[in-house]
Formats: C-alpha cells, sequence, structure tokens
C-alpha cells in the first residue's frame, strides 16, 4: 500500500466514523424529540424546583444546555451528560463558567479556584447553580 493509500483510507474512516456519530446523534435526539412531544419548559421547571431550584435557575439551566439538543427538544433534568449529550466534563466546567458569568459572580482565579462536584447529569448542574446563586 502505497502512502497515497494510506492516506484515502485513513479519510475514508474518519468520514465514516464522523456520519456514524452524527447519524447516531440524529436518531437519538430524534427519538428523544417523539418520546418528549408533550414535554415543556414548564415542566423541566417543576421537576428541578423539587430539588430547590429557583424558576430564574431553571431557565438559566436550560438556556445553558439548550445549543448541546437538536431543534424543538426541550431538556430533561435526567438527561446524561456523557451518555445522552456526549459531552465531557470540560463542556460542563465551560457551562458553569458562563453561568457565573450571567448570575454576575466574581469569577474564581487562579489563587483561589473552585472544585466543582462531578455532575453527572442536567439535574446536577441546575442544583450546582442554585447553589452558588
Amino acid at each position: 500500500m502505497t502512502g497515497g493509500q494510506k492516506a484515502a483510507a485513513i479519510i475514508a474512516l474518519a468520514v465514516i466514523a464522523l456520519a456514524w456519530f452524527n447519524w447516531r446523534m440524529w436518531r437519538q435526539f430524534s427519538a428523544a424529540k417523539a418520546y418528549r412531544a408533550g414535554w415543556n419548559a414548564a415542566d423541566f421547571d417543576a421537576m428541578v424546583a423539587e430539588n430547590g431550584v429557583t424558576p430564574a435557575i431553571a431557565a438559566l439551566t436550560r438556556d445553558l444546555v439548550a445549543p448541546c439538543y437538536g431543534e424543538g427538544v426541550v431538556p430533561h433534568p435526567d438527561d446524561d451528560f456523557a451518555r445522552f449529550l456526549m459531552i465531557d466534563d470540560e463542556e460542563v466546567a465551560d457551562m458553569v463558567e458562563a453561568a457565573w458569568a450571567r448570575l454576575g459572580l466574581a469569577m474564581p482565579t487562579r489563587a483561589d479556584p473552585v472544585e466543582l462536584p462531578p455532575m453527572k447529569d442536567v439535574r446536577d448542574l441546575a442544583v450546582y447553580l442554585q447553589s452558588v446563586a
């Protein structure tokens, strides 16, 4: 196999992997959209309110995670970051940073860092934001 053939094979594998990932995400969000046909923002707010989250923080949480969802899919508190949304801890930390800015809180510094608790799902994010607000 020549160098050009190897490069073409690697590129083809990367394209196939990317297509498979996108198809899987599209299928997962399409199923969520169909399953949650009657689910709305008020339902989300009511579920996180059971954990002591105010409506303002619930709306902030929805706004932060909305870009992770497909068009027309309302977040659910039990959506797992790693398994359902396929985002890692760094992306969750970026959401927390954006939330701190929107809440007008002083951002942590290197001298005074903040350890984020482990956040498994959207509910954990809402509860954490409520605790710092």
